[in-house]
């Protein structure tokens, strides 16, 4: 653990642990190690749109690329309407098996989660409320060891209840999920009658609208099955009487079908990747200036040779996640090549890039190889399955510079000059 408070590494060890790319920003460390995004990437526009519209149950889709910097743009956003909102933010990550969810599973958990949040608000709610949201899950998906825990109704044992149930549907067999998604699908208009009625009273109580931020649904491992969630389950999804926010994945939101769901959304934002550089392949200053605070915002200066840095900065194309990730393993083999006080040479991120590279060039079919071809050679992109794989796999990048253009990303691009002449040659 870093020792509180938070600062800026002094060294290749402290680098190595404030650069964790499987950490998204919150809390101190959104304080501390935050860095502006350009003007043209930032999630400022959202915030503006959920700030003057006055409704009271609006749902927004919000998507952009894995690893792009959602779930901080959305702890960020968490921040800016904690003020005149209740919020109830949740990851589905620890809370669903991500390979195998339905709209009712979500929706079993959305409540849960509105549940802790209206008991935990510190506000008087009438327990008639609470209580009949409870009474839905004791008689509906709980078992009855689970049901015993909840004496208490709206007592200390329901947060370790309501964790032993997420770790069912994490965790449990496929029929055990199944058995509680069919009886929820069943009773799934009781549980939104029971669960409005207690936003309703969260609303009263509080004079704040309810927004709810659910995040990690574009993690789902099946891009099909997270097709089917919103295309079957959008009508649901829609009824819960707060806000809400869903993100989805890049590589869904350009489907045919999901254009549909789209429709019955009132609002939609995909987060700009960060540009690195400009459709035309000139250095986008605005970008890699951004990039470049991420890395002083969390590093001593000397820690990263300038070269180092400039190189971290072209090769991530933009993803944070990305970044970040790079600039570990490039601690890693600078501190076992020169010890605590570096610094990171090229060849160090060189040989991070190689590590991600092979992961590309053992799982890029031919398929792909040819249509990222294409677009390297500069034809337009055609909204295909093997697009969408590509943007799935993020061997594809979307950026935003008015009209959207997408590119190979600066890692797999040399995949591609290894076969130059054999592309070439095939047109």
């Amino acid at each position: 653990m870093i020792v509180e408070p938070l600062r800026k590494a002094a060294n290749l060890t402290e680098a190595y642990r404030v650069l964790d790319p499987d950490r998204p920003l919150k809390g101190e460390w959104l304080a501390r190690f935050y860095a502006d995004r350009p003007a043209e990437a930032s999630i400022a526009p959202l915030m503006d749109e959920l700030r003057l519209d006055p409704s009271e149950d609006d749902k927004t889709l919000f998507t952009g690329h894995r690893g792009s910097g959602k779930t901080t743009e959305l702890a960020r956003l968490e921040e800016a309407l904690r003020e005149t909102h209740t919020v109830v933010r949740f990851n589905v990550e620890g809370l669903l098996n991500l390979g195998d969810v339905d709209y009712a599973d979500l929706l079993v958990v959305f409540g849960l989660q509105v549940f802790q949040a209206a008991r935990d608000s510190g506000v008087k709610l009438a327990n008639d409320k609470l209580n009949d949201l409870l009474f839905w899950y004791t008689t509906r998906v709980f078992e009855k060891g689970d049901r015993d825990g909840l004496k208490s109704e709206v007592g200390g044992e329901v947060n370790a209840v309501i964790a032993r149930f997420s770790a069912k549907l994490t965790t449990d067999a496929p029929y055990r999920r199944q058995t509680v998604r069919a009886e929820a699908q069943a009773n799934l208009s009781d549980l939104l009658e029971r669960l409005n009625a207690l936003l309703d009273e969260l609303y009263n109580k509080t004079g704040k609208r309810t927004i709810a931020i659910v995040d990690g649904l574009d993690k789902m491992f099946d891009r099909n099955q997270v097709r089917d969630l919103f295309c079957q389950g959008a009508n649901a999804l829609l009824e819960p009487r707060c806000r809400a926010i869903y993100t989805v994945p890049l590589a869904i939101y350009h489907t045919n079908d999901f254009q549909q769901v789209r429709m019955s959304f009132p609002r939609h934002f995909s987060l700009p990747n960060v540009k690195t550089a400009e459709r035309d392949g000139a250095p986008c200053q605005a970008g890699q200036a951004a990039l470049r605070r991420v890395l002083d915002g969390r590093l001593a200066p000397g820690l990263l040779s300038p070269q180092a840095t400039e190189r971290l900065v072209r090769l991530c194309g933009g993803l944070l996640k990305e970044l970040i990730a790079l600039s570990r393993d490039a601690v890693a083999v600078a501190r076992r090549r020169c010890g605590e006080a570096g610094p990171v040479e090229p060849d160090d991120v060189e040989y991070a890039a190689r590590r991600v590279r092979n992961t590309y060039r053992a799982s890029l079919t031919e398929e792909q190889y040819r249509e990222l071809w294409r677009l390297h050679a500069g034809r337009p992109f055609v909204n295909s399955e093997t697009a969408r794989e590509l943007l799935h796999n993020l061997s594809l990048l979307e950026y935003d510079g008015g009209d959207a253009w997408w590119a190979v990303h600066p890692i797999v691009r040399p995949l591609l000059e290894e076969r130059a002449e054999e592309f070439g040659e095939a047109g």
